[in-house]
């Protein structure tokens, strides 16, 4: 008989592409620093990955492995010029005032943020939109505007907005006398949804004209409700836990930033071995006016045993601080570097900065008011890993007590290093991509 004849090998499917994903951030430095982190790791695990932020940060997405794409009009701004193009950042006073400026800001660079998103979607109607929570641009194809609506993931790089049932915006209520914790929480989001009433119709307004049909909620909560998911980049051990979460919101942990290759520590460095030193930052964003932070703390410290190492992030002119003996200031020291080698932060709260000392299991001592810094503060000393000073310029009485109370008990120490266990646990990037590759 003759052989049958061969069966042929069944042709393999092709291996679908991975999705590709556009990261998209405000241009303020503390938004586009953990998406530009984001984006060299997304590279690294083989992703196709587009960055869509002010036009300062092109090199550095380039140098990510990532496509840039850069915003236009009032959209593209230089941060570091916050104080010439947006005054009332250092003007306003923390309060309802200074939040309906604030949403009122985001909501106005929406327009030119939507017309870019929408030419990066026309060559790639297939990409997961990934935005940290300040971009409103992915907001007029969420409301139903007309379009590619793309699956789209709200990054939490600031501290959660969201009021439940037993919180409020950035956290627990207030006391208010008679009424128990979900009174309590119902009666401030009341407040504050009547505070933020003009902030939002605006939004609703704006959103209308670039062709939303559907209705938002108040503005705060819009910003994690409004995406398909909302991955918050921290653990749950610095978060309050909620009753009522939504299923779309995810924590994800926080990613830890990488040194940058080119810096190289000063000459004085070795200095740091065998010293208890006090890591002092005042942010980014926050660092126009230094008498408010960071020199009462070089005064307050100027006699004790310490070594206080000062990173600016800006230059200074000669003169411009009092620096004593024990101290060694610097316009700019990564905190990758320098936190390992500290026994105490002070800082002025920036979540970022926060929870990467959290991450080396450094307690922490908090001075903010501006910004969200009130709330990374009042969780610092709600979960026990530090002390909140209530202030964005204490005095040196109270840096000096803080201090000592944090390098005296242990207490601070020991619940800092369980949270650091907790960050080395997470693994965010990869939680992202289960996000973005889920069906």
């Amino acid at each position: 008989m003759p052989a049958a004849p061969p069966v042929p090998s069944p042709t393999p499917s092709p291996t679908p592409s991975p999705t590709p994903i556009v990261l998209a951030a405000t241009p303020l430095t503390g938004h586009v620093r953990p998406v530009l982190n984001l984006a060299r790791r997304l590279v690294a695990a083989g992703r196709r990955v587009t960055v869509v932020s002010g036009s300062r940060f092109a090199a550095q997405a380039e140098a990510a492995g990532a496509a840039f794409v850069p915003l236009e009009g009032a959209a593209d701004f230089d941060d570091r010029r916050l104080g010439e193009l947006q005054p009332w950042l250092h003007e306003l006073v923390p309060g309802p005032e200074f939040l309906q400026a604030m949403f009122g800001w985001f909501t106005d660079m929406a327009p030119a943020q939507n017309a870019v998103l929408r030419k990066v979607l026309a060559e790639q109607p297939d990409a997961v939109v990934v935005h940290e929570a300040a971009f409103y641009g992915t907001w007029p194809h969420l409301l139903g505007a007309p379009g590619i609506r793309p699956r789209t993931v709200g990054l939490g790089v600031f501290p959660l907005t969201l009021s439940g049932a037993e919180l409020t915006m950035m956290g627990p209520p207030p006391p208010r006398a008679g009424l128990d914790v979900r009174g309590a929480a119902a009666a401030y989001n009341a407040e504050l949804a009547a505070q933020l009433a003009d902030a939002t119709a605006h939004a609703q307004r704006v959103m209308a004209e670039l062709g939303a049909t559907a209705t938002l909620p108040v503005i705060s909560d819009a910003q994690i409700l409004l995406p398909d998911v909302f991955a918050q980049l921290t653990v749950a051990s610095f978060e309050y836990p909620r009753i009522d979460a939504p299923p779309s919101l995810r924590l994800i942990g926080a990613l830890p930033p990488e040194p940058p290759t080119a810096w190289q520590p000063p000459a004085w460095w070795p200095e740091l071995s065998g010293r208890r030193v006090v890591a002092l930052t005042q942010g980014t964003v926050a660092n126009h006016d230094l008498s408010a932070l960071v020199q009462p703390t070089l005064d307050a410290l100027a006699d004790k045993d310490v070594l206080v190492v000062a990173g600016l992030g800006r230059e200074i002119a000669p003169g411009d601080l009092r620096v004593p003996p024990n101290a060694r200031v610097e316009p700019y020291i990564p905190f990758d570097a320098l936190f390992p080698l500290a026994d105490v932060v002070v800082t002025n709260g920036g979540y970022g900065g926060v929870q990467l000392a959290l991450h080396h299991g450094v307690p922490l001592v908090v001075a903010g008011e501006s910004e969200d810094k009130p709330a990374v503060a009042a969780r610092v000393a709600a979960f026990g890993v530090g002390i909140d000073l209530h202030t964005g310029r204490p005095d040196t009485t109270a840096i000096a007590e803080a201090v000592h109370q944090i390098l005296t008990t242990p207490t601070f120490h020991h619940r800092a290093r369980t949270l650091s266990t907790d960050y080395h646990a997470a693994d965010p990037v990869q939680a992202l991509l289960e996000i973005v590759d889920a069906p």
